[in-house]
């Protein structure tokens, strides 16, 4: 089973200035842009249940994922994953998952 609750993800991100004076500026003075990944996500699978991730580009899909499999640790929220919290990356949490990550492109599906 897998239970998510107002799960979120920010990150903080470097803003560099242009040209050669914006590059030395930010070595003394930084400034930074905070990108929300995630926000406030809540579902829950029960076991048997197949599902899938889909949205557009940046939609916070791999962020997701990536929590849900403790390679990335969330900024705010809760998550559980049979019985494990992911962020905690004990071995019998490790023993009994994988994530598979391969890009797809679904033919007859398009933007307009």
């Amino acid at each position: 089973m897998i239970a998510v609750t107002g799960l979120c993800k920010t990150y903080h991100v470097h803003r560099r200035g242009p040209g050669l004076a914006g590059a030395v500026k930010g070595l003394f003075r930084r400034e930074y842009d905070v990108v929300r990944a995630v926000r406030g996500l809540s579902f829950r699978i029960t076991p048997g249940e197949f599902v899938g991730f889909i949205g557009p580009n940046g939609a916070g899909k791999t962020t997701t994922m990536k929590m849900l499999s403790g390679i990335l640790y969330r900024t705010a929220g809760s998550v559980r994953v049979l019985r494990h919290d992911p962020a905690r990356r004990e071995p019998d949490f490790l023993a009994c998952i994988s994530l598979v990550r391969r890009r797809m492109l679904l033919a007859g599906i398009v933007a307009s």
